[in-house]
């Protein structure tokens, strides 16, 4: 005998058959100094991750001074931070001075605040809703 369902458990097996849709991420990165070396950017999604762990996505372009923007495609909707770094001499790291203080630029989603660490994953995070979005990051130096 067949028994009819409720709309509402017909439409709850329908949406939970669905994909999780995606979208793009535009990264514009401003005020780089200089064309040396690479604009490498981490992408995380896990807040135990972030800034310095292992990042969901991300990517390396060549700098240029002024700005840059690159697509990030297929970002699946959900909050997100990244930390940018313009490794200027290419050997995959910030490099520091006797104290501590980096001496190649580097960037926060949301400009958070870096004071005597790291900002926090909230500080820095955002959300990328399931038909993308842009963002900016400045870089200091």
């Amino acid at each position: 005998m067949f028994t009819r369902l409720p709309l509402w458990a017909f439409m709850a097996v329908l949406v939970t058959a669905l994909p999780a849709r995606a979208g793009d991420l535009i990264v514009e990165v401003t005020e780089i100094r200089n064309d040396r070396g690479l604009i490498r950017l981490a992408l995380h999604n896990d807040p135990e991750e972030f800034p310095e762990g292992e990042r969901f996505s991300g990517f390396d372009e060549p700098a240029k001074p002024g700005s840059i923007v690159v697509t990030m495609k297929d970002i699946p909707a959900g909050r997100y931070a990244a930390a940018l770094l313009h490794d200027e001499n290419r050997d995959g790291k910030m490099n520091k001075n006797f104290i501590g203080l980096p001496l190649e630029g580097f960037g926060i989603s949301r400009d958070a605040r870096v004071l005597l660490g790291p900002p926090t994953f909230e500080a820095a995070a955002f959300d990328v809703p399931h038909e993308g979005t842009r963002i900016t990051i400045r870089v200091r130096y």
